[in-house]
Order: structure tokens, then C-alpha cells, then sequence
């Protein structure tokens, strides 16, 4: 919860402190049904670059940003995403694919690919600023397994080379520099309670990093 109540102090702060551009025509805080800072034809594509550390919880501890336990095992990684169609009230369906390093010192480095279908909202405005969700499900797969996927794999006698993916993310971007955003997201790998590699928890990170839109 402190983590929670100092990431919308930290909003409210950078809200206060954003210069005076917003569009005269709309509220100074709403929720976008449409790209709110597009001018002209919105963007399709966006690349995503980023790195993170690990988490030794589950994905409702690791959610936790300030609060979870991290661990030595780091990854950087890469993503494309495309959006298809725009379902309405300021939800737009796309597709994302992704590939990441992930080391460490008690691990071997490995690689990892997944692949998803991707919800996400146009978000809410706050004068210049921009705040929106997504959430990516679909499939992961690795080369080797972290220490903690190992642990696991002992713990629940499975594989974690494929595995379920959830990407769960709020990204941060101003009106001043529309194609460019602060995305955050919880990088999740699942067995799906034993549907896939008779796992259950896989692995967590929390990443961070910057999303190009074009």
C-alpha cells in the first residue's frame, strides 16, 4: 500500500510541476477515449526497452514495488508491439513480442521469448500528463530456468521452458514529448496453477523502462 500511495504522490507532484499546455477543449483531468495527444493519424507501432530484477514472492508480492524481497538475478530485454483495433470506450487490442538476457550471480545466463496479446487504455489525463494500463497475456519460453524457476521446478516436480506470460504495466508519458513513455510493468511468468509445465508460480520481475511509439 506505501508503494501504491507514493506513486500517485509522485503523479500528483509531476502533474503540478507540468507546464500549462493542456488542450483548452477538454477537462484537466479525464479519461481518454482516444489518444489524447496524437496529432493526426495515432501511432500503431512502439518498440520497448528495458531491464529489471527479480522477486522472490508471487506476483501479488512482487507487485509491491517498495515492499517485495529482490533477489541477485537481473534481466534486459527488448519488445514490438502493434496495435490492431480499437474496441472502444479507450480500449485498443494489439500484440507483442518480446526477447530478454536474464543473469545473475547464482545463475546461468539464459535467454527468454514470449509472445502475447496485448489490452491496454488510451489512460487517464492529468493536464499534460498521461497515465495509462495494459495488460499483455500469452506464452514464455526460456533457454534455462533462473535459480528461483530451479527451486521451483524441484518444489513442484515440472519444467519452466514454456510457461504462461502476463504483463501486467502503467506507463507515464507528457504531452511535450507524445511518442515517448516511462512504462513500468510486472514481468510474470506462470504454469497457470499446473496447465503448463505442471508449475504453478514461475518466475517475477519488476522492470522499467522506455517505450518508443511510432
Amino acid at each position: 500500500m506505501r508503494g501504491v500511495q507514493a506513486a500517485l504522490a509522485a503523479t500528483m507532484l509531476i502533474a503540478s510541476i507540468t507546464p500549462g499546455l493542456a488542450d483548452n477543449s477538454s477537462p484537466f483531468i479525464y479519461f481518454a477515449t482516444e489518444d489524447p495527444f496524437a496529432a493526426g493519424q495515432p501511432t500503431k507501432n512502439d518498440i520497448y526497452v528495458f531491464s529489471g530484477v527479480f522477486a522472490t514472492g508471487s506476483f501479488g508480492d512482487t507487485i509491491n514495488v517498495f515492499g517485495t524481497d529482490y533477489t541477485d538475478s537481473y534481466m534486459i530485454g527488448a519488445a514490438y508491439g502493434r496495435d490492431f483495433a480499437d474496441v472502444g470506450a479507450g480500449f485498443v487490442l494489439g500484440g507483442v513480442t518480446g526477447a530478454a538476457i536474464r543473469f545473475g550471480e547464482e545463475d546461468d545466463t539464459s535467454g527468454e521469448l514470449w509472445a502475447g496479446m496485448r489490452l491496454r487504455h488510451q489512460g487517464l489525463v492529468i493536464g499534460d500528463l498521461a497515465i495509462a494500463p495494459a495488460l499483455t497475456a500469452g506464452f514464455s519460453a526460456v533457454t534455462g530456468p533462473t535459480e528461483i524457476e530451479r527451486n521451483r521446478e524441484i518444489r513442484y516436480d515440472g519444467d519452466a521452458s514454456f510457461l504462461g506470460f502476463i504483463g501486467a504495466e502503467l506507463s507515464f508519458r507528457v504531452r511535450q514529448a507524445p511518442n515517448v513513455e516511462l512504462v513500468y510493468q510486472l514481468h510474470h511468468r506462470s504454469g497457470a496453477d499446473g496447465t503448463f509445465g505442471d508449475m504453478k508460480e514461475g518466475s517475477n520481475a519488476n522492470v522499467l523502462g522506455i517505450r518508443y511509439r511510432f
